[in-house]
């Protein structure tokens, strides 16, 4: 039996298709905590940044369809001339792929979430947290034979509790990106 099994197994291992895709992105972000908008609270003249990464690993199911894991962030900076502060989500889990047609990707991710923040203010206490989040994607793909990039936006949102203090970090961010895909 256990001799059939492996042949079965050595059989499918050629017709398995992987899929990976990683790349960067920049755009825009609201941070808030406990309903309230942080440049609200912390820096009302400050410059913002928002930036994405994200790494999928996966394989496919039909022809139109694959399921990957997936690690991705986004991180969030408020910033001036004298200081910053800085919030970063994270998000763990699946990412359902889907090419409707040819070269559209559309994709959706939800997992688990956690927090990494950071600030150079003197007396200004930064917490991290756990939580969930999801992100939905829409790109072109340039794709030539298993080999391109994927060009297009990205919506990513998180909640996170936020330890000792116990209040909740939102985060919402819109961001064009430029990734590699090989399928």
């Amino acid at each position: 039996m256990k001799k059939i099994a492996l042949l079965l197994i050595f059989l499918a291992i050629p017709s398995f298709a992987i899929y990976v895709d990683a790349g960067l992105g920049i755009g825009g972000s609201s941070t808030d905590i406990d309903d309230t908008s942080v440049d609200k609270v912390i820096c009302n003249d400050c410059d913002e940044l928002a930036a994405t990464f994200g790494v999928r690993v996966g394989g496919q199911i039909t022809e139109r369809f694959w399921i990957a894991g997936e690690l991705s962030g986004l991180g969030h900076r408020y910033y001036d001339s004298d200081a910053y502060v800085q919030f970063n989500s994270y998000l763990f889990g699946p990412s359902f792929i889907f090419y409707p047609v040819d070269h559209l990707h559309l994709s959706g991710s939800i997992g688990l979430s956690w927090t990494a923040n950071d600030t150079d203010i003197r007396g200004l206490d930064m917490y991290d947290g756990t939580g969930g989040a999801i992100e939905f994607t829409a790109a072109y793909d340039t794709g030539v034979r298993g080999h391109g990039a994927l060009i297009g936006m990205r919506l990513f949102s998180s909640t996170n509790e936020l330890k000792e203090s116990e209040k909740d970090l939102s985060m919402v961010g819109v961001t064009f990106f430029v990734a590699y895909v090989h399928k």
